[in-house]
């Protein structure tokens, strides 16, 4: 992603919890909770969030999420790879990279939502999605964000 000159970024602290159902059992989940220092910025009507994590026994990844109204695009570079827009009540192609080379998802979005704080400087995104990859449902994301701009 290039950054235009318009789009100003703050530095921001960015806690990702992320949350995925299994698609037999609803009580079978998997929650994890990072926290990082990032990046918060706006463009237009889209509010990006931009970061990097350690993703476990692979490496560091970078990700960028950017919400606008009913759609969304998730981002990930450096460790497996990931590109996957969302939109609302639609099923939506995207790409994951894997060892065992590319593989194509699919995602239908539930809900994407972004609340900024009146001061502008916090807020939070919520995606619910569902997940197949190379046809397999995976199950059910959830990942929220919240974030808060560093003074």
């Amino acid at each position: 992603m290039k950054e235009g000159g318009h789009m100003k970024t703050r530095d921001a602290e960015i806690v990702f919890i992320s949350r995925m159902n299994d698609p037999d059992e609803l009580k079978c989940q998997q929650q994890t909770t990072t926290v990082v220092q990032g990046k918060v910025g706006e463009s237009g009507s889209s509010l990006y969030l931009v970061f990097s994590a350690k993703i476990a026994d692979v490496g560091q990844a970078d990700y960028t999420i950017r919400v606008g109204g009913n759609e969304a695009l998730i981002l990930r570079k450096g460790a497996l790879p990931m590109r996957q827009p969302l939109m609302v009540g639609q099923i939506v192609a995207g790409t994951y990279d894997t060892a065992y080379g590319r593989m194509e998802t699919k995602a239908a979005a539930e809900t994407i939502d972004s609340i900024i704080d009146a001061s502008g400087d916090s807020g939070s995104i919520r995606i619910v999605y569902a997940l197949s990859i190379q046809g397999q449902s995976v199950g059910k994301m959830v990942l929220d964000y919240h974030y808060k701009v560093s003074l």
